[in-house]
C-alpha cells in the first residue's frame, strides 16, 4: 500500500544503492483540506497498558511502540513499499544522508529549527547520545545488535553527524534508523547505570520531538496525549488529543465503539468485525500486518530436540482449519517468518499440509508409541505431554490453542493449554521457562532473523527455543555482510528452505489487521508499518458520516 502521492515517492532512497547516493529533503505532503471546525479528540482503546515512556528499558511490545513513536520520531520515515523490493525512506528528523564512495561513513544532515517540547534545539548531539545510549552494556537495549555494525558517531558541527560503519551493508541505513532519538539535554542527566533502575524517572523527565506529548498517564487505566505545539508541522495538525482506555477485553472494545465511547479501535476480530459490517455510522478496514503467529517449540527440552518431531506436530495441526474458523478470510497460513508480502518470501515453498497419518510415522520413526494404551504416545516411560502457553487477552490465540490441543490428541499428543497475560508470557519465554508457546512476532523489513533464529540471540536476545543451526547462523551472518540486500535473495531463500525443514516453529499464519472507527473520522493511514501511520493527520469531518 503506498501512503502518499508522487511528491513523496521523489523522496525515496532505495536501500540497493548505497554509496555516494544523497537523499534530498522534502517536506511531507500536506494532509486533505478539513473543514475548520470538528470534533479534535480521538478516543480508543487498547487491552493492554504501554511499558514506559523509554524504548530502551521497556519490555517490547507493538502497541508501546506505537504510542512512542508518536512522541519521538526516528532520522528517517520508512514507507510501506516492502513488497516488490528493500524498503525507502523519507526524510524525518533528518534531512538528508548520504555515503561516502567506500560506503563506510554515512554523513546525516539534521533538519534546520527542530525543537523538543520544551524549546531546546535539537541537533546532532542528541543522535551521538542515543547511539551511547543504544550501545550501553548499562542500558541493555533489546535491540543494540542492530547497532553493531556502527564504529562510533562524530558530531560534524551542531545539524551534522557522521557514523562510521563496521563494512560496507545493505542495512545500513536500517540500522542506523533502528530506535528513536533522545533529549540529550534532560535524559542525560541520568547516568545509564540507573536507567533499568528508575524507569519512572523519563516520565517526570519527559521531553518529545514528534507531533504529541504526554498529557496523562493513569496505570492500567488511562494515556492522554496532547498536541505538542512544538512539532514541527504542529499547524497541520487535526487532533488536539488522544486519548487511549485500557479495555483489555475486545468484546468490550466493540460494545463501546457502537455505543460512541470509542471512535476507533484497533485488533478486531474477524468474527467480531461481522458484528458492525454495514453500519453506515462505523467503517471497518484491513490491511496487512507485519506479523505472522506461531507455535514456538523450546529445543532444549528432549521433546522438541529432533527435527522430525516438530515437523510431525506441524503435520498434525490443521493451520487452514484453524484459519478457516479464527480468521473468517483476514488471514493466511504461514510457512516462513519472511512474509509473504514481502520481496524476499520464497514463493516456491509450500505449507506442510495437514497429514496426521504421516506425523504417526514420523514420531513412530523416532520411537514414540503408544505402549501402555493410555491413548498417549511414550517412549522409554515417558509420555509425549507438554503444555502449551498463550496469551489469554489474544481470544484468536486462546482458540487456537485449544483446537491445536484436540488436533494434537489424535495422533497421541497430550497438550495442556495455559493461558497468561502477555508481559508474563514474554517474561517466561525470554527465560526458556515453557515447553511451546503460541505467540506472535510484529517483525520489521530488514529482514534480520538475528532474533529468533541466531544462537547468538539465546542467551539474551529473542531466541526463545534456543535453536541453533550453525548453517542458519552462517547465512544470517552472511546476510547482514552484503553490500546490496536485492542481491542477497538467494541467501534468503536457503534461508527459509533450512527452517522449513527443520521447524524451530511452526508458523501457523500471517494475520491481517481490522481496525473499526467511527465514519466520520478521516484520513485515517493504518498501513502494514503502523496502525497509527501519521495520526496527526486524522480529523473528523463535522459535515457527518456520509461518504467523502
Amino acid at each position: 500500500m503506498r501512503r502518499h502521492g508522487p511528491a513523496l515517492l521523489a523522496c525515496r532512497l532505495a536501500l540497493t544503492a548505497l554509496a555516494g547516493l544523497t537523499a534530498l529533503a522534502c517536506n511531507r505532503s500536506a494532509p486533505p483540506e478539513a473543514p475548520a471546525t470538528g470534533k479534535t479528540t480521538l478516543v480508543t482503546a487498547a487491552i493492554t497498558d504501554i511499558e514506559g515512556l523509554n524504548e530502551l528499558v521497556t519490555a517490547d511490545s507493538r502497541f508501546t511502540g506505537e504510542i512512542l513513536e508518536q512522541m519521538f520520531l526516528r532520522l528517517f520515515e520508512e514507507q510501506p513499499d516492502f513488497e516488490l523490493h528493500p524498503p525507502t525512506f523519507a526524510p524525518s528528523l533528518a534531512e538528508s544522508w548520504s555515503f561516502s564512495p567506500d560506503g563506510l561513513e554515512m554523513t546525516v544532515k539534521l533538519r534546520p529549527g527542530m525543537v523538543w517540547s520544551d524549546g531546546a534545539p535539537i541537533t546532532a548531539e542528541d543522535v551521538r547520545f542515543t547511539y551511547a545510549a543504544q550501545t550501553s552494556p548499562e542500558v541493555a537495549w533489546s535491540y543494540a545488535f542492530a547497532k553493531e555494525s556502527i564504529l562510533g558517531v562524530d558530531v560534524v558541527d551542531p545539524l551534522t553527524v557522521r557514523f562510521r560503519l563496521r563494512e560496507r551493508s545493505a542495512t545500513a541505513l536500517l540500522d542506523v534508523n533502528e530506535g528513536a532519538i533522545l533529549p540529550a539535554h534532560v535524559w542525560g542527566k541520568l547516568p545509564f547505570a540507573e536507567w533499568t533502575k528508575q524507569s519512572d524517572w523519563f516520565r517526570h523527565h519527559l521531553v518529545v520531538s514528534g507531533p504529541f506529548t504526554l498529557e496523562s498517564w493513569t496505570p492500567a487505566q488511562e494515556i492522554v496525549l496532547a498536541r505538542n505545539p512544538r512539532y514541527r508541522a504542529a499547524d497541520r495538525q487535526r487532533l488536539d488529543r488522544v486519548v487511549v482506555r485500557i479495555v483489555p477485553d475486545q468484546a468490550s472494545q466493540l460494545a463501546q465503539l457502537a455505543g460512541g465511547q470509542l471512535d476507533f479501535i484497533f485488533g478486531v476480530t474477524p468474527a467480531r468485525s461481522r458484528e458492525i459490517a454495514g453500519r453506515a455510522d462505523l467503517t471497518i478496514r484491513s490491511f496487512g500486518n507485519r506479523q505472522f503467529d506461531y507455535i514456538c517449540w523450546n529445543t532444549r527440552r528432549p521433546l522438541f530436540v529432533d527435527p522430525e518431531v516438530r515437523r510431525a506436530l506441524t503435520l498434525a495441526i490443521d493451520r487452514q482449519e484453524l484459519v478457516d474458523a479464527l480468521w473468517h478470510g483476514y488471514a493466511r497460513v504461514s510457512v516462513s517468518p519472511i512474509l509473504s508480502s514481502v520481496w524476499a518470501y520464497d514463493r516456491s515453498l509450500v505449507p506442510w499440509p495437514y497429514d496426521p497419518t504421516e506425523a504417526r510415522r514420523l514420531l513412530a520413526k523416532s520411537g514414540w508409541a503408544d505402549h501402555d494404551g493410555d491413548g498417549v504416545v511414550d517412549r522409554q516411560g515417558v509420555r509425549f505431554s507438554f503444555e502449551l502457553m498463550t496469551n489469554g487477552g489474544n481470544q484468536i490465540r486462546s482458540d487456537a490453542a485449544v483446537m491445536i490441543q484436540a488436533q494434537l490428541a489424535k495422533i497421541g499428543v497430550d497438550v495442556r493449554v495455559r493461558s497468561l497475560d502477555g508481559n508474563t508470557l514474554n517474561q517466561l519465554n525470554r527465560e526458556h521457562q515453557f515447553d511451546a508457546t503460541l505467540t506472535g512476532w510484529g517483525v520489521d523489513t530488514s529482514l534480520d532473523l538475528r532474533y529468533g533464529f541466531h544462537s547468538a540471540e539465546i542467551d539474551n536476545g529473542y531466541n526463545f527455543g534456543g535453536y541453533a543451526s550453525p548453517e542458519v547462523d552462517r547465512l544470517i551472518d552472511e546476510i547482514h555482510r552484503q553490500s546490496d540486500l536485492a542481491a542477497a535473495r538467494p541467501l534468503f531463500v536457503q534461508l527459509q528452505r533450512i527452517l522449513h525443514r527443520e521447524q524451530p516453529y511452526t508458523f501457523l499464519w500471517e494475520p491481517q489487521r481490522i481496525t473499526a472507527a467511527r465514519a466520520d473520522l478521516r484520513n485515517v493511514q493504518s498501513n502494514a508499518l503502523a496502525t497509527f501511520f501519521h495520526l496527526d493527520e486524522w480529523y473528523f469531518d463535522p459535515r457527518g458520516t456520509g461518504p467523502r
